[in-house]
């Protein structure tokens, strides 16, 4: 049978780790987005990933414009980045849903500029539905904030619309399987990023790869 580390040796040990990569998130909304992926950081990243949210929002194309910015910086400071300590490996994220806008034109950008995208089809709730629920309709926006009001009491998108990460942090690879089918669906009608769709648990899945997993091998050598 496997022997633990005791709690303060395994405190010690994780406090020597540093985060060795840096996610920068520009988010379409205020709130609920970036606090779920700061939650997703805090659980998940297990102190090895570093997450950025840049306090810019507004429309898809001014989301990946900001990002496309933000990896400029980035780039540009590399040297001093290492020199200061800081994770030298980074990407950045635009994160935004369908909603009413058009993102033909932000997709193209973010592509262009290397960018990765979380994109929602029709809103980011989507995401944390499929956690709870096997979903597949084609409902609007609203639709999907009052089901996922009824499936997580916790949430209200008219007074605060935060994701009660506690209540679906261990169904991840639940939402991601279901998420991922979805996807081949959309694909297969040639309807590529259609309703309903997400690729937020493409995100989730960069941290836990970059963090629970590494963290756990590090524990066992």
């Amino acid at each position: 049978m496997r022997r633990f580390p005791a709690a303060s040796n395994l405190k010690r040990r994780v406090e020597r780790y540093v985060p060795k990569v840096e996610l920068v998130n520009a988010c379409e909304g205020r709130k609920t987005e970036p606090q779920y992926v700061r939650d997703c950081a805090a659980y998940y990243g297990a102190g090895l990933v570093s997450l950025r949210v840049i306090p810019e929002t507004g429309v898809p194309l001014t989301v990946v414009r900001a990002a496309i910015e933000e990896k400029r910086r980035l780039l540009d400071s590399a040297k001093t980045r290492a020199s200061r300590g800081l994770p030298s490996a980074f990407s950045v994220w635009a994160i935004f849903d369908k909603d009413d806008h058009e993102v033909e034109e932000a997709f193209a950008l973010a592509s262009e500029h290397k960018i990765w995208v979380a994109f929602s089809n029709p809103c980011f709730e989507l995401w944390p539905i499929l956690h709870l629920l096997d979903y597949g309709a084609q409902d609007g926006r609203h639709d999907l904030q009052r089901l996922l009001r009824g499936l997580m009491p916790k949430y209200d998108h008219e007074h605060g619309a935060t994701v009660d990460f506690d209540a679906i942090k261990e169904r991840f690879p639940i939402a991601r399987e279901r998420a991922a089918r979805l996807n081949r669906s959309r694909s297969d009608e040639m309807c590529t990023n259609g309703r309903p769709s997400t690729t937020v648990g493409e995100l989730v899945a960069k941290i836990l790869q970059n963090g629970k997993i590494n963290f756990r091998e590090r524990l066992e050598k």
